[in-house]
């Protein structure tokens, strides 16, 4: 959901130090010296990427405006986000896993619930909802974002565990 946010919704560019933008340009030069090949033009595309908005910096954008009011609520989020995106990741490129997600699918589906309350959340406090009074009242727990809020420590206690 968060690859295909306007541009207006989340940053596109990323500050780079001088140091990291002058890496960059230089390997850029060492590959563009090289023969085409698929290898060298992957490089190449990869190298373009940086300094622009990876998904872990579109979703983390978009978490501020929750975090901003009750952050406490949800501590170490950016770890859970950075895992959720490592997740899909492993699920959609192949890439390695942080842990077995098949033996621990509670916490896939711990991702899932974090990437679908930000996504959401931070459109309704976008809106006007006033997620601190939200916050401040029991849930039933028949609200996804209820039962979110109300599992999020234990939820985070064990994917720690795992890491």
């Amino acid at each position: 959901m968060f690859d295909i946010l306007p541009e207006s919704a989340a940053p596109s560019d990323v500050d780079l130090t001088e140091e990291l933008r002058k890496a960059k340009d230089r390997c850029r030069q060492i590959f563009l010296e090289l023969p085409v090949s698929v290898e060298r033009n992957s490089i190449l595309g990869a190298l373009g990427r940086i300094g622009k908005a990876s998904l872990k910096h579109k979703i983390r954008y978009r978490s501020q405006n929750i975090l901003d009011v009750i952050g406490s609520k949800f501590p170490e989020i950016h770890t859970v986000i950075d895992e959720a995106v490592i997740c899909r990741n492993h699920y959609v490129h192949g890439s390695d896993p942080s842990f077995d997600y098949n033996t621990n699918f509670d916490s896939v589906q711990f991702f899932t619930d974090t990437l679908e309350f930000i996504f959401a959340a931070s459109d309704l406090v976008e809106a006007g909802w006033d997620v601190a009074a939200w916050c401040a009242k029991p849930t039933s727990m028949s609200h996804p974002f209820g039962r979110y809020r109300a599992t999020y420590f234990e939820s985070l206690g064990q994917l720690k565990k795992l890491l």
